[in-house]
């Protein structure tokens, strides 16, 4: 079990996905702070998705789903606001890990948690894998063809990472994406994700409505 510091957010971090975020409260300036001693190749931390409450200020979340995503950084800037020290920082989403608790003993004014890594299974054996694949990659053209919307071609890649890039061109609910940042293995992930798409289309075929975004990756804020 690992010790990591805990970025609890509204949003969902997916691997290999980047997410920019802005950090302005004082406990996220001190995990700057401990990202910027750290060497360049082992600054990380974990992003989680509140289950109930809220971002920032006195008694902000610690309700927590189980599965979240360790956050890469990548880059990492510091600016003057009218409010005082902005850090300006893009992440990159690296393993799955359950959160086991959190620290109350770390000593940090952020949060730190008890952490153990998700193993990928290996899925290239499984026989459903190829056509899986297949189908999500033909539902995902049918669904950017209902939205009327043009997107840069899934690369197929890693079958375990496929998932996770359509889902990147998709406009869902954050808890969708927690659904898809919990699946267990590949396979999963891709009949979640056609389930997702099938629906999806057929809200807007029906309605003629486009969805709106609320979790694309853009910038969060603490």
């Amino acid at each position: 079990m690992d010790s990591l510091p805990i970025f609890p957010l509204g949003g969902v971090l997916l691997p290999g996905s980047r997410m920019p975020l802005q950090l302005f409260e004082p406990r996220y300036l001190d995990l700057a702070q401990h990202l910027a001693a750290e060497p360049e190749e082992e600054r990380r931390f974990g992003i989680v998705r509140i289950r109930q409450g809220h971002e920032v200020g006195e008694g902000a979340a610690t309700d927590l789903h189980e599965i979240g995503c360790e956050a890469v950084v990548d880059a990492m800037a510091v600016a003057q606001g009218s409010a005082g020290a902005v850090v300006h920082l893009v992440a990159r989403g690296g393993r799955r890990f359950r959160l086991d608790g959190l620290d109350e003993g770390a000593g940090t004014s952020f949060l730190t948690g008890r952490v153990s890594w998700l193993l990928e299974p290996a899925a290239a054996s499984d026989p459903d894998l190829k056509a899986l694949s297949a189908r999500v990659l033909a539902a995902h053209a049918t669904y950017l063809a209902s939205l009327g919307a043009t997107a840069d071609p899934v690369e197929e890649g890693r079958a375990v990472d496929l998932a996770y890039r359509v889902v990147e061109r998709m406009v869902l609910e954050p808890s969708d994406r927690q659904r898809v940042l919990d699946s267990a293995d590949a396979v999963t992930r891709l009949r979640l994700v056609l389930s997702l798409l099938t629906r999806e289309t057929a809200i807007v075929q029906r309605f003629r409505a486009v969805p709106t975004p609320t979790d694309l990756g853009g910038a969060s804020l603490n």
